[in-house]
């Protein structure tokens, strides 16, 4: 699958408008992006800048790799275990801070 389809498939998934990704993501990341630039990125006129293919595959949640079509994998298996570890370690810590 191309980074296209990755786009709009994340996109609808979702059930948020091209402006609504616009919007989100000039405010989470302090950016400049419009409705056009991602109608021009979910019609394969123009492929996101690396910069912005990261800042979308922080959006939606999934790797760099899934979003260009590298991988069929969503998330790789090695961010899972990090995140199961950093939420365990912050367990915890808020125990620890509890009996304090």
């Amino acid at each position: 699958m191309e980074v296209k389809d990755r786009i709009k498939e994340l996109r609808t998934e979702r059930q948020i408008t091209m402006d609504l990704l616009a919007y989100d993501m000039n405010n989470k990341y302090e950016i400049n992006i419009s409705k056009g630039l991602i109608s021009k990125w979910e019609s394969g006129k123009n492929d996101p800048s690396l910069r912005h293919a990261a800042f979308l595959a922080d959006y939606f949640g999934v790797s760099l790799d899934y979003l260009i079509g590298l991988t069929d994998v969503r998330t790789p298996a090695r961010l899972l275990a990090y995140a199961k570890l950093v939420e365990k370690r912050n367990e915890i810590r808020s125990k620890g801070n509890k009996s304090e």
